[in-house]
């Protein structure tokens, strides 16, 4: 008898479009990881077309709705008849907007739907009106969804807070990209930059944003290398990567006075900068899952953290030699933190712990590992 063929999962994955940011090079990645599997017969959908990471999803069957404009809503009945002509199990879609559109045009047919929620503590009072009636919408369909996914448990307690129905919620933590995120040698870039080769460095990346509390950083920043009293200054970096906010940079400049802080911007290989740092520092007061902790740590910096959002399991993996974390707004507490790493700068401890963090990252936040809890709540829809 000849055996049967396994019917595969049909998934279509679906985003607004490719350009750069983080839920982008999350569902990329997500996207490559399902690409592999066998089981899965998958079909990428993005609303318009030519962003920046749309290339490295060549290869992949994707479709383009090509929505013209604000007025254009011709898209949605494209959108409609590519779900009927695939006949997916299930629609994936990532964001408000393709939130919203893959349920609206699924309704009618027999796909399943979920939800993928990429952020929290949102300030909703602040946002576009646009972006308001997108909110609110996707808050009114909720119940409708098949399921949500959130990439931390914070983010379903903001959504539930805001009366979202999260009855089928579910946490998929992010993948990283091991092999874009790697250790590297920093001494050219140190060079560049006039950082001493043999200088401990303390870095932060994040976009100049009030939630990601930079002047706490400057301030910390400041006592940590008032207290060395001049003998270790010169052989002390502290490094800034993300977009910079003139006000909040102007602000963190009058604190540090009379010390300074490399502010390098934004940097679109930002790989090649987590190597200069031994320790990456967040300071955020509000958080949902932070990339930049998780790939830094597999750039192998050591992390110390402000415990909210998914940081703490972020940075978490058993070490007691120093203190990773500490409560968030609380500048004596993560002084404390930097100063207790500090102390093992010149042990066998720090090079044993950078090479902890890494390993951390590769065991527990890998994209298979995001594949393979992504698939097992797509199958029990």
């Amino acid at each position: 008898m000849e055996s049967k063929t396994a019917k595969k999962l049909k998934i279509l994955l679906a985003i607004r479009s490719l350009d750069f940011g983080g839920a982008e090079r999350q569902w990329v990645l997500l996207a490559k990881e399902l690409a592999k599997c066998e089981e899965v017969e998958l079909l990428l959908c993005t609303i318009y077309g030519g962003g920046k990471l749309e290339d490295e999803i060549a290869g992949i069957p994707h479709i383009c709705l090509n929505k013209k404009g604000r007025l254009d809503f011709g898209f949605l009945l494209r959108y409609y008849k590519e779900i009927k002509a695939f006949n997916p199990h299930c629609i994936y879609a990532f964001m408000p907007e393709m939130n919203i559109f893959s349920l609206l045009c699924a309704i009618f047919l027999k796909s399943k739907v979920v939800f993928g929620f990429r952020s929290s503590a949102i300030n909703v009072k602040k946002l576009p009106l646009a972006s308001k009636l997108y909110f609110y919408t996707q808050k009114f369909l909720s119940s409708y969804a098949n399921a949500i996914i959130c990439n931390s448990h914070d983010a379903i307690d903001f959504y539930k807070s805001k009366g979202y129905c999260m009855d089928k919620a579910f946490v998929v933590h992010n993948g990283i990209d091991t092999q874009r995120f790697l250790p590297r040698d920093s001494y050219a870039l140190k060079e560049e930059l006039g950082i001493k080769s043999n200088a401990f460095v303390f870095g932060i990346s994040a976009r100049m944003n009030p939630v990601k509390d930079y002047p706490l950083f400057a301030q910390v920043a400041k006592e940590f290398l008032e207290n060395c009293k001049g003998k270790d200054t010169d052989t002390i970096a502290f490094v800034s990567l993300g977009k910079t906010n003139p006000e909040i940079l102007h602000a963190c400049t009058e604190i540090l006075k009379p010390y300074s802080i490399h502010f390098l911007g934004v940097k679109n290989d930002i790989e090649l900068y987590y190597p200069l740092f031994d320790c990456i520092v967040s300071t955020s007061y509000t958080e949902s899952f932070s990339n930049s902790i998780a790939e830094g740590m597999a750039c192998g910096c050591i992390p110390i953290v402000s415990d909210v959002g998914e940081s703490k399991i972020i940075a978490n993996f058993n070490q007691d030699s120093y203190r990773f974390y500490f409560t968030p707004k609380d500048s004596k507490g993560a002084l404390d933190c930097l100063q207790s790493l500090y102390a093992l700068k010149d042990s066998n401890t720090l090079l044993m712990l950078k090479k902890q963090a890494r390993e951390h990252i590769l065991k527990e936040f890998s994209p298979k590992s995001m594949r393979t809890q992504t698939l097992q709540i797509l199958k029990g829809l």
